[in-house]
């Protein structure tokens, strides 16, 4: 247990050599396009530049680091079109592999708007596929998940000292909607905690979507 009396949710040991369970991270970042250099793309450079962004997410992979997925954000804040989420067992890992993303061509013209790092404290068991809608948020106060229904997922990260929230808290679920009513249901935060900083919600999208997301 560290210092701020949390236990940090490990990765299972049969996925890493040695069978030593090892602290998780995770990393977002939000992008909005910019006014002055908007993202103009030829048609003919569309499948070179998905090529380059695939391909520096195999290469980060490679590195240990996970591209949980693309989310397009767009219509929720006024400031933000696409959101990253990353995970990994090492944060200088996790802020180069945001670097590589951010010299592609597809994200080099964008704005970011908005990161957070944090410690995985809570994470849903069993299968921990991404679903097709997200919502992250911070908060206060770690949140509590004992009437979270099974259709949606919750992870929790321990953000205390490295930015505005003390906590990251994340909803997936294969339906937006199944998120609101969980989130109303709680009160309309995070779970009761109280909401600091920005919430953003969007979609599950792949590289080739994200042309259509930010033109």
């Amino acid at each position: 247990m560290s210092e701020l009396g949390i236990e940090p949710a490990a990765i299972p040991s049969d996925a890493l050599e040695g069978g030593v369970p090892e602290t998780n991270f995770s990393l977002f970042a939000a992008f909005r396009v910019s006014s002055s250099h908007p993202v103009v793309l030829d048609g003919r450079d569309v499948p070179g530049i998905v090529r380059e962004l695939e391909d520096v997410s195999r290469e980060i992979d490679d590195e240990g680091v996970l591209v949980r997925g693309w989310y397009d954000v767009s219509g929720v804040r006024s400031d933000s079109d696409v959101l990253v989420w990353l995970q990994g067992v090492a944060p200088e890992d996790l802020q180069w592999s945001l670097r590589q993303l951010r010299r592609t061509a597809l994200v080099q013209p964008l704005i970011r708007s908005w990161s957070a790092l944090g410690v995985v404290v809570d994470a849903p068991d069993g299968d921990d596929a991404p679903k097709q809608w997200l919502s992250v948020s911070g908060a206060t106060e770690r949140p509590t998940f004992a009437d979270a229904p099974n259709a949606v997922s919750i992870q929790a990260a321990a953000a205390c000292g490295l930015g505005d929230a003390e906590w990251i808290v994340t909803h997936e679920a294969d339906e937006l909607a199944w998120i609101v009513d969980h989130l109303r249901d709680a009160g309309g935060t995070a779970d009761s905690s109280s909401a600091h900083g920005p919430t953003l919600a969007g979609r599950l999208i792949d590289p080739a979507e994200m042309v259509e997301v930010l033109q």
